[in-house]
């Protein structure tokens, strides 16, 4: 499986965090999976839930389940931007003051393949304490949730 990962710490309040990995899919079915909000509880792993429909200024709330050996989640509002068919994301203070700029980003390989992107950037706030933490739990959480996807669409469309 091809997949990328990078965590980088900028400086002691700012922590950079990418994952990628390779869908055999063009692009326009990887984003029909995403904006399935409906369908994550099926499927996704880390972000377990959307509450709400990818569109652009609207309000969603996110449910991620940090640890996935026990039945609790977060649940966090967020407004959203949309490129729609390309991206999403969500740049805004969270728990803690730390902010978060979250992105989910489709990249068209060719005609039948994607790289699906989930970076995030964490500034500001408790990040000086807990970044390397949270780096830690986000970047294992971003891969479940990436090759979940990859599942889910290849499942779908092959």
């Amino acid at each position: 499986m091809e997949e990328s990962i990078k965590v980088e710490k900028v400086k002691w309040s700012h922590r950079k965090i990418y994952t990628d990995i390779i869908i055999n899919a063009p692009a326009e079915q990887v984003w029909d999976v995403l904006k399935d909000t409906k369908s994550y509880k099926k499927w996704a792993a880390f972000m377990i839930d959307i509450e709400g429909e990818l569109v652009d200024g609207d309000k969603i709330t996110a449910k991620f389940q940090l640890n996935p050996s026990k039945e609790n989640y977060n649940a966090i509002e967020h407004t959203i931007s949309v490129e729609e068919g390309k991206e999403f994301y969500w740049a805004e203070k969270g728990p803690m003051g730390i902010c978060d700029n979250h992105h989910f980003k489709i990249l068209t390989i060719n005609h039948q393949t994607s790289r699906f992107i989930q970076s995030d950037e964490l500034t500001k706030g408790a990040t000086w304490l807990l970044g390397g933490y949270l780096s830690k739990i986000y970047v294992k959480g971003y891969q479940a949730f990436n090759r979940e996807l990859k599942k889910e669409v290849e499942r779908r469309y092959q």
